[in-house]
């Protein structure tokens, strides 16, 4: 039985908080609300003051109690007065500490950041040396390993992997730890300083050229090394890719928050969703959902959206999968003018984000869960919300926000230890990521809300287009 415990607290903010900012805020919103009660207490108190004077209760020879209750509503006003003041001043100081908070912690992460990328830089430079020197003791322990390995009695050999196999699946949690997916995150963010590194590029140019300097390379450039090695020996190989319509539902009701865009993602055989939006007098608009990758295999087969496609997308070619939403997209009729919400989950947010970065589309809004999509350059005009849980690896191969600012909701899903014996990266099912979509419609923050009602449709009706593509060739 596992003893893992969801979490209910949301980390908002910037793609480097990790303070939790989202309690500051409510705080603030009930002094908000206090601030309010206050001033229409205020505003009673002068009314009732205006309509009775100490002069007048003087005048008519009003009994000493009157009197009192006249100073009473003075020194209530008085005290309204000064609590309204401490809790503007209040509310605007928790304000101005979250402010601060993101503020620190985004320069803290670029220092730790550089501090990654000269490491990285540093350790390639000087690995060929290093392998030279520990090559020969290394063999001859590994040499040795083997050997003794093969003389083992075949019982006993059987035994020996079928411990290893299971060391190895009982650490398996290990990549659902905060600890290691924030080490994930950074060391893809310094892949190019280690192919710098290993190149012997200098270390000036290595830092201009990165993501600490013009941005021209980056992990693109690290997967795109890898893509093409695996390529030349038959691995990961792009082909070309059919898409076909496989179902349509007319007249279901326009999505209404983050939980129902998230349950629209297709989870299953079909990949890409399509939802056009009507209404009397107004133009269409589209949403389009895209799935997380369904084949994991280094042989390209005819899942389309496989590690191929994934590789490719991270390195900003061709991926199959990228050229099957856009086959969509042209058999659904958007044009460049139709305005656009892109949701996706996993591979399909990475590609959601490479749609809305694209330039080539309308985009009005983007939705990312658990995608890698962290060195997409998003410009910063699109209402952009990513949720990923910090017990997730997947995300963090997409490395930091470098080039584009999200509002980032991160949540730690599991509190408790872990069962892998099912799934090797728990936090990452698609169903987790509803339950916190869920709870992200519940958050009442400022920021949540503005982008969230930014994508509302009412009054629109919707007709819900599922697409299936396949590789072929």
């Amino acid at each position: 039985m596992s003893s893992e415990t969801p979490s209910d607290e949301l980390v908002i903010g910037t793609g480097t908080t990790t303070v939790l900012t989202a309690d500051l805020e409510r705080f603030a919103q009930v002094l908000d609300a206090v601030n309010g009660e206050l001033f229409e207490c205020s505003q009673r108190l002068a009314r009732a003051d205006r309509l009775v004077t100490g002069g007048e209760l003087t005048r008519i020879d009003a009994p000493y109690s009157a009197i009192l209750a006249e100073e009473a509503i003075d020194n209530a006003q008085l005290a309204a007065a000064n609590a309204i003041v401490s809790s503007e001043l209040l509310a605007t100081g928790l304000r101005t500490v979250v402010e601060h908070y993101e503020s620190n912690e985004e320069q803290l992460a670029h220092a730790q950041q550089a501090l990654a990328a000269q490491l990285g830089y540093g350790l390639a430079f000087f690995l060929p040396g290093l392998a030279l020197l520990l090559a020969p003791a290394l063999a001859t322990g590994l040499a040795g390993m083997g050997i003794g390995v093969l003389l083992l009695p075949e019982e006993l050999r059987r035994r020996f992997v079928q411990n290893l196999l299971a060391i190895a699946h009982a650490k398996a949690g290990i990549l659902s730890d905060p600890v290691t997916v924030e080490l994930v995150r950074r060391t893809v963010t310094s892949s190019d300083d280690f192919l710098a590194g290993l190149l012997r590029i200098p270390a000036g140019a290595a830092q201009a050229l990165g993501d600490e300097g013009m941005g021209v390379t980056g992990l693109g450039t690290t997967t795109a090394v890898i893509g093409g090695a695996a390529a030349s020996v038959g691995m990961l190989r792009e082909t070309r890719v059919t898409v076909r319509q496989t179902s349509v539902e007319g007249e279901t009701a326009p999505a209404t928050g983050v939980k129902d865009r998230v349950d629209r993602i297709p989870s299953s055989h079909d990949q890409i969703r399509i939802e056009r939006y009507h209404a009397p007098g107004k133009p269409d608009r589209v949403e389009v959902f895209i799935g997380g990758t369904s084949a994991l295999g280094a042989v390209t087969g005819g899942e389309a959206w496989d590690m191929t496609s994934n590789i490719q997308a991270m390195a900003e070619g061709s991926a199959g999968s990228a050229r099957a939403v856009l086959e969509a997209m042209r058999l659904a009729g958007v044009t460049a003018d139709t305005p656009i919400v892109f949701t996706g989950y996993s591979q399909g947010g990475l590609l959601a984000a490479q749609l809305a970065a694209s330039g080539d589309w309308n985009t009005a809004g983007l939705v990312t869960v658990g995608a890698p999509a962290g060195q997409i350059a998003v410009p910063s005009d699109v209402a952009y919300l990513a949720i990923e849980h910090t017990d997730d690896l997947v995300p963090a191969l997409g490395g930091r926000f470098v080039h584009s600012e999200p509002l980032v909701i991160r949540r730690r899903f599991f509190e408790g230890p872990i069962d892998v014996s099912e799934r090797l990266l728990p936090a990452h099912e698609l169903t987790n990521y509803v339950r916190t979509a869920q709870l992200v419609d519940k958050e009442p923050d400022a920021r949540i809300r503005s982008i969230v009602e930014g994508l509302a449709a009412e009054g629109y009706t919707v007709t819900s287009t599922m697409y299936r593509a396949d590789r072929v060739g």
